[in-house]
């Protein structure tokens, strides 16, 4: 309900609202809370939620101003867009809008909502004028671009930044550099989930089409959506983690070089084993971060226990090391063996005589008494990717199985992304960082140190499936 100077008044029925709308309401008009994080599945009312509210606060009051962003322009026409006016007509408010390309305002009020395409995060200046800045599909968005709303949106009280999404990547960086870096208290809700910082300032709501009365009822049941999500629940679970419930995760897409590696089937949370060796696999790399991987072996199991993916400033061995002692203390260390990339025995001329990267780890984590365990070669990327992907898909007749701990993060998500090349070996994508604007191998570190682990000590399962091919190979040509 809202009053205006022309003393109008308007009565919307409470049914016509999902319970994220009531949060949202609330959340709007606390003004401690500068963040406002939305994100879920689909069909959920995320983005259809907000445009109500914010069209309400626009009846309302003057100055209830709103830039709306998109990653890129043309989507924007038949989104968001679309949402403000479909919601104006279907509640008759067409004679109280004026309704413009990439503009609506408010006749009565003279409260807008600016519509905007985000080419360069540098081009979004004059955000002073504006209660809220909305970024619907902020997963689309760079971390550079937010910081630069952060910044420009500021002179008035209570000024907010509501970023919709749905949750891709466990790694994006709305994850791991905002919703990971926060304190977060659960609170007591009636959607999917929803987190308070320890400051106040920022909420973060997850919805699912769970909560959406307009699909499961008892508004209206729609039947034909919930059973398309009852298909992807039997036929492509990832698909319906993150599009149904609004989980993080990752879709397979086609072309990724781990074929066979299932996080559902693959991941665990076994961790060190102080009975066992420790067997860490390196490679030499600083960009996005130095690729340590700390594997166990157990019989025929490979156990990833953790991961040490140290980012600039701390992307050096030195740095890894003070982190792998912190975390395995040489008095609990059962053994300590160190291999991984061939090539990093060569003599390094920027070092003295005989100096390497693997002569600087043995060197760092001395007090471990550690053996450096090296193949001849590097094994082809191409066959080793076989062989692994046949011990993932449970083809393999080595008996050899394979299980990442769920704190390896960084590694699931390589697995998860790293692409295959037309000729079978790891697509190269090279990406520059925002920041500092250095070119890097986006994919690929940790599959590295893990075929280096995997075939050094299987090596007579390697060799064996190796010959298996090769002898497949000569009865195809021959006929046989």
């Amino acid at each position: 309900m809202a009053k205006t100077m022309r003393e109008l008044k308007f009565d919307f029925n409470p049914d016509i609202f999902n319970n994220i709308f009531w949060h949202l309401k609330a959340a709007f008009l606390n003004v401690a809370i500068r963040f406002i994080w939305v994100y879920g599945g689909s069909s959920a009312s995320k983005t259809y939620s907000v445009v109500q509210l914010i069209i309400i606060r626009m009846l309302e009051a003057k100055d209830e101003n709103t830039m709306v962003l998109r990653k890129y322009a043309v989507d924007i026409k038949d989104s968001i867009y679309s949402d403000f006016t479909g919601i104006i007509k279907s509640w008759g408010l067409e004679d109280y809008f004026l309704c413009q390309q990439n503009y609506i305002v408010c006749k009565i009020t003279g409260s807008y909502v600016r519509f905007r395409g985000l080419d360069d995060s540098e081009k979004i200046k004059g955000l002073a004028n504006f209660k809220r800045v909305v970024l619907e599909e902020i997963s689309q968005f760079d971390e550079t671009d937010l910081k630069q709303i952060r910044k420009r949106l500021r002179g008035r009280i209570g000024q907010q930044i509501i970023g919709i999404f749905n949750p891709v990547s466990e790694e994006h960086w709305i994850k791991t550099k905002i919703f990971d870096l926060e304190i977060l208290t659960e609170q007591q809700s009636d959607i999917a989930g929803m987190w308070v910082n320890e400051k106040g300032n920022l909420v973060i709501m997850k919805t699912n089409y769970l909560d959406n009365k307009y699909i499961v009822g008892p508004n209206f049941v729609d039947q034909h959506t919930i059973d398309d999500f009852e298909k992807d629940k039997i036929n492509d679970y990832e698909y319906y983690r993150i599009y149904g419930l609004g989980d993080w995760g990752k879709l397979r897409t086609g072309g990724e070089f781990w074929k066979q590696f299932k996080p559902a089937l693959h991941v665990n949370k076994i961790a060190w084993d102080k009975s066992l060796p420790i067997w860490l696999s390196c490679d030499e790399n600083v960009n996005p971060y130095i690729p340590w991987t700390v594997w166990q072996l157990k019989d025929k199991h490979a156990q990833q226990i953790d991961e040490i993916f140290l980012e600039d400033p701390r992307n050096r061995v030195v740095h890894a090391a003070a982190e792998f002692k912190k975390r395995y203390p040489a008095g609990e260390v059962s053994g300590l063996f160190v291999g991984g990339d061939r090539t990093s025995i060569k003599e390094d001329t920027k070092k003295e005589k005989g100096e390497n990267y693997f002569t600087d780890i043995m060197t760092a984590l001395k007090e471990y008494r550690p053996v450096l365990k090296i193949q001849a070669v590097n094994p082809s990327v191409v066959q080793s990717g076989n062989f692994i992907n046949e011990i993932y898909g449970g083809t393999s007749a080595s008996g050899i199985t394979i299980g990442i701990s769920d704190v390896c993060k960084k590694s699931i998500y390589d697995y998860q992304y790293t692409q295959e090349a037309s000729d079978g070996t790891v697509f190269k994508k090279m990406v520059k960082h925002p920041v500092t604007k250095v070119p890097y191998q986006e994919f690929g570190h940790a599959t590295d140190c893990k075929r280096y682990l995997i075939t050094h000590n299987f090596a007579a399962e390697y060799l064996a499936f190796i010959n298996k091919k090769k002898s497949l190979g000569v009865r195809a040509l021959s006929g046989v």
